[in-house]
C-alpha cells in the first residue's frame, strides 16, 4: 500500500467501516501483548522445574521490562516521522516469533534473552497501538476508544493467570508461549491489509546521539532499582554507581534534546501545563498505587494465610472495575466532550481505596480486600485511559506519537520505581516490627543461623525451608511454643510493613487528586487542528505547543 499523503490525518481518509476494522485488529494486537504480560505468572513455578535457574526467575520479567521501556519513548518518536504501521507490523513480527522461540528455549539464560526480545516487540506494540487510535479519531471521540482498549488490557489480566494455568497443566508451560503465535498470524495480515502507510511531512533528522543517551539513562535507572532491591541494596557501589550514571547519562540527555532539531522527546512539550500535569498523574498513581500492589499478595499469603490462587482471585476484581469505568467513562467523554469531574472523580475513588486500605490488619477478613480492590479498580478506569486522552488532545497532531508513549514511558518509570522503594520500606519496617514482636525467650533460645530465616517474610511459602525452620525451632526446649510466637510475630509484621505502604498510598493518592484539581480541562476537539486553549470543543483555536 503506498505511502498516504501526511497532509490529511488517517482518520480523514478511512471509512467509518475500515476504521471499525482497523480497531478490532488493534484490539487483537494489545490483546496478544497484555495476555503475555500476566498468562506468565502462573507458568514460572513449571519453568522453573524443568529449566532451573530459580536465582535467574527475577529476569523473566526484568528483561521483558527493561526492553519495553527503552523502545517505547524511541518509538514515539520514530513513528510520528515515519507512520505507524511499519513500527506496529514489526512489532508483531518480532513478538511472534520471539514467543515461539522463548517457547522452544533450552535453558534459563536463552529463556532470558528471548524474552528481552519479546519486550522490544511489546513497547513497539502498545507505543504504536495508541497512537494509531489517537491518528484514527479526533480526541473528543477518542475516549470512548481507549476505554475499549483499557478494557481488553483488563479482560486480558482477568484472562491470564487462569489460561495460564490451564495451558500450563494440560499442554505444558512452553504453550503459554505458543499462543501468542496464532494470534499474530491473524493479526499482521489484517494490519497490512487495513492500516495505510503513512509518513509525516517534516525532517528525517534523527536523533541517534539522543537515543543513545536516554537508553543508557533508562537501563542504568532501572537495572540500579531492580538489583538495589534484589542483589546488592542500595547502599552497595553498584546500586550508586547505576543510579549516579543514570543522572549523568539523563542530564547529557537533556542537553542533547535542546540543541537537537528532532528531539527524541521534545522538552517544549513539559511547558504545556496539562501535558505536564497528566504524565505527573501518571506517574504518581503508577509508582504509588501501583507499587503498593505488588506486595498485597505477600500480605494475603502471610499475615492473612490465603493460597497463591487465593491471593490472585482476591484482587481480580479491581480489573473488574478498570473494565467497567473505562468503557463506561469513555462514553461519557465522547458524548458530553468533558473529561476534567471524571478524573477528579477517579482520583477520588483512589484516595478512598486507599484509606480503606489503611484498615487491614493481620485478622483482617479478606473480602474486604476485594471490595476495596473493586473501588480502586472504578478510579483507576476514571483516571488512566481519560490520561491518555488528555495528554493527546494537549499538543498538536504532530506530537501524536511522542505524547502518546510518554504517558506509557512515566508511566512503567514510576512503577519500577515505586515497587523498589515499597520494598525497601517493606522490609525495614518488617525487621523492626518482628525484632519488636519476637518474645525474648525466642530471642534467647532460638539459634541464630535459624532466626535469620525469618528475615525473609516469605519464608512460610517455601514448603522445603519452612519445613527445615520448624524441625530446628521445636528442637530446642518449649520449641513448639517459641515458634508459635515467631510465626505470629512474622505475620504482625508483614501486617505493619503493608500498612506503612498502604499510608504512603494515601499521600500518593492526595498528590494524584491534587494534579487532577489543578489541571485545567481543555475543549476536546471535533477534529484533527492543533491544540487548543478554550473555547468550544468543535472550535478549537489554534496555539502554540508551550503557550500554557
Amino acid at each position: 500500500m503506498a505511502p498516504q499523503p501526511a497532509s490529511r490525518p488517517l482518520g480523514e481518509l478511512l471509512t467509518h467501516r475500515q476504521k471499525m476494522v482497523l480497531l478490532t485488529t488493534l484490539m487483537l494486537s494489545m490483546f496478544v501483548g497484555a495476555l503475555d504480560q500476566t498468562i506468565m505468572s502462573t507458568a514460572t513455578p513449571s519453568i522453573i522445574a524443568d529449566l532451573g535457574g530459580f536465582s535467574l526467575l527475577s529476569w523473566l520479567f526484568t528483561s521483558y521490562m527493561l526492553a519495553s521501556t527503552v523502545v517505547v519513548p524511541l518509538v514515539g518518536k520514530l513513528s510520528d516521522m515515519f507512520g505507524r504501521r511499519v513500527f506496529l507490523l514489526g512489532g508483531l513480527v518480532i513478538f511472534m516469533a520471539s514467543s515461539a522461540a522463548c517457547g522452544a528455549a533450552p535453558s534459563m539464560i536463552t529463556l532470558i534473552l528471548f524474552r528481552a526480545v519479546q519486550g522490544i516487540g511489546g513497547g513497539l506494540i502498545f507505543a504504536s497501538v495508541f497512537s494509531t487510535v489517537g491518528d484514527l479519531f479526533p480526541p473528543a471521540e477518542r475516549g470512548k476508544y481507549m476505554g475499549f482498549f483499557t478494557g481488553t488490557f483488563s479482560l486480558a489480566s482477568i484472562l491470564g493467570p487462569t489460561i495460564g494455568g490451564l495451558l500450563t497443566d494440560h499442554a505444558g508451560w512452553r504453550w503459554v508461549f505458543f499462543i501468542n503465535v496464532p494470534f499474530g498470524l491473524v493479526a499482521i495480515p489484517l494490519i497490512w491489509r487495513n492500516l495505510p502507510h503513512t509518513a509525516a511531512s517534516m525532517s528525517r533528522k534523527i536523533d541517534f546521539a539522543g537515543s543513545v543517551l536516554l537508553s543508557i539513562a533508562t537501563v542504568s535507572l532501572l537495572l540500579g532499582l531492580v538489583w538495589a532491591e534484589e542483589a546488592y541494596g542500595w547502599g552497595s557501589a553498584q546500586t550508586v554507581g547505576l543510579i549516579a550514571g543514570a543522572i549523568v547519562f539523563a542530564i547529557l540527555f537533556v542537553i542533547q534534546e535542546n540543541r537537537h532539531p528532532e528531539p527524541i522527546i521534545p522538552l517544549v512539550l513539559f511547558k504545556n501545563r496539562t501535558f505536564l500535569l497528566a504524565n505527573l498523574v501518571v506517574f504518581a498513581l503508577g509508582g504509588g498505587i501501583f507499587g503498593t500492589m505488588a506486595y498485597l499478595p505477600v500480605f494475603v499469603q502471610t499475615s492473612l494465610g490465603g493460597s497463591a490462587t487465593t491471593s490472585g482471585l482476591i484482587t481480580t476484581p479491581q480489573s473488574l472495575g478498570i473494565l467497567a469505568t473505562s468503557i463506561i467513562g469513555g462514553q461519557v467523554i465522547s458524548r458530553t466532550g468533558r473529561y476534567r469531574w471524571l478524573t477528579i472523580a477517579g482520583a477520588c475513588f483512589i484516595l478512598a481505596a486507599t484509606l480503606l486500605q489503611t484498615t487491614l490488619g493481620a485478622g483482617s477478613p479478606e473480602w474486604h480486600i476485594s471490595v476495596f480492590m473493586v473501588v480502586m479498580g472504578l478510579g483507576f478506569g476514571m483516571v488512566m485511559p481519560t490520561m491518555s486522552v488528555v495528554i493527546q488532545n494537549a499538543v498538536s497532531h504532530q506530537y501524536l506519537g511522542v505524547a502518546t508513549s510518554s504517558r506509557q514511558f512515566f508511566m512503567q518509570i514510576g512503577q519500577v520505581l515505586g515497587t523498589a522503594i515499597f520494598g525497601v520500606i517493606l522490609a525495614t519496617t518488617y525487621h523492626s516490627s518482628f525484632s519488636a514482636e519476637l518474645s525474648p525467650e525466642a530471642h534467647a533460645n532460638i539459634p541464630p543461623a535459624t532466626l535469620q530465616a525469618f528475615d525473609d517474610p516469605t519464608m512460610s511459602l517455601d514448603r522445603r525451608t519452612f519445613e527445615r525452620v520448624k524441625h530446628e525451632v521445636r528442637a530446642v526446649p518449649g520449641g513448639e511454643a517459641l515458634l508459635d510466637n515467631a510465626l505470629a510475630a512474622q505475620r504482625v509484621a508483614v501486617a505493619e510493613g503493608i500498612h506503612r505502604l498502604f499510608l504512603i498510598s494515601v499521600a500518593i493518592a492526595v498528590f494524584g487528586l491534587a494534579m487532577t484539581v489543578l489541571s485545567r480541562e481543555l475543549p476536546l476537539r471535533r477534529g484533527f487542528g492543533p491544540a487548543a486553549e478554550g473555547g468550544q470543543p468543535g472550535q478549537p483555536t489554534p496555539v502554540p505547543i508551550d503557550a500554557h
